[in-house]
């Protein structure tokens, strides 16, 4: 009877562990798509005076996040998703309450934040992945987007994605 009493709880032990929702990591649970621009044409310009598609990054903890090793993508089946460099953590941080503008432009060279992917503006899908390559951090799917307005997050409804005539890469929706 003891030994039963035992391997019940054994078992029962095994499958609250197994069982149990493993808690998000804190790093990342705060990091989202806040902000993004799939038709730059004269509306913000990259530090070379281009204008690029861009996706901006929202830090919404209290520390700061390297987004470096990270991934992004704009289709959900890509099987490889473009790896943010880790090279330079002082690009790549945002800090606590921060934002972080990724350029779209397929231009790599020009810097960590420049990614080799470009946004459709007849609509497609922003997504950050975790830095094991399979853990979707945040996503959105877009439909058509209009010339030099961007799409974010409602800064009255963070869960509500809405336009703005005026986009604020860098800086809070408004």
């Amino acid at each position: 009877m003891k030994t039963n009493l035992k391997n019940l709880f054994l078992i029962l032990t095994l499958i609250l562990c197994f069982s149990c929702k493993e808690e998000e990591n804190n790093e990342i649970s705060g990091v989202f798509i806040n902000e993004f621009l799939a038709i730059n044409d004269a509306c913000c310009v990259d530090e070379n005076g281009e204008y690029d598609d861009w996706v901006e990054i929202y830090n919404k903890t209290e520390s700061s996040v390297n987004i470096g090793g990270m991934y992004f993508t704009d289709k959900p089946e890509d099987d490889d998703p473009y790896k943010i460099p880790d090279s330079i953590p002082n690009k790549t941080t945002i800090p606590a309450g921060g934002f972080l503008v990724l350029w779209c432009d397929k231009d790599e060279e020009q810097g960590v934040l420049h990614l080799k992917v470009k946004l459709s503006g007849d609509g497609e899908s922003v997504i950050l992945i975790d830095r094991d390559g399979n853990s979707v951090i945040d996503s959105l799917t877009f439909e058509s987007q209009t010339t030099d307005v961007s799409m974010g997050r409602d800064p009255s409804n963070f869960n509500q994605w809405i336009t703005f005539a005026t986009p604020t890469p860098g800086f809070p929706n408004k």
